[in-house]
């Protein structure tokens, strides 16, 4: 079972991503899906800001598509998960701090994002040296 654990989270993270991130390119061409109406207004500003700048909303939709299907087809899954990381700290610090009320989804996604980090650490052990020589 240990082993079989990160890969359903690692297959469950990257529908997710996929998913999300689908949905968020497809909304940026067609403009299907309305902006999320949060209770908090300064969540409303800052969403709003957010897809104002154009570029933000549509970056973090194709990296998390990208990311979604290397975590799905198991090839470069640590570097998916770290291009992916500051993405969902910013998530669950939104959600934190202006919408606790709809927390559980990017909960679900950190978690297991974490969880992945923890479960491939083997990979970014060279990169967690203090001093590294050149070689």
């Amino acid at each position: 079972m240990t082993k079989k654990l990160p890969l359903i989270a690692r297959i469950g993270l990257g529908i997710l991503l996929v998913a999300f991130g689908t949905i968020g390119v497809l909304n940026i061409f067609i403009q299907f899906a309305p902006p999320v109406q949060y209770s908090n207004p300064v969540a409303n500003q800052f969403i709003t800001g957010i897809n104002n700048a154009q570029y933000i909303p549509g970056i973090v939709s194709v990296l998390g598509f990208v990311a979604g299907i290397l975590l799905i087809i198991n090839r470069f899954v640590p570097l998916a998960l770290v291009l992916y990381t500051p993405i969902s700290v910013n998530i669950i610090l939104f959600h934190l701090f202006l919408d606790m009320k709809t927390i559980l989804p990017a909960l679900v996604v950190v978690l297991l994002n974490v969880y992945l980090l923890v479960a491939y650490m083997e990979n970014y052990k060279p990169f967690l040296k203090a001093k590294n020589e050149l070689k």
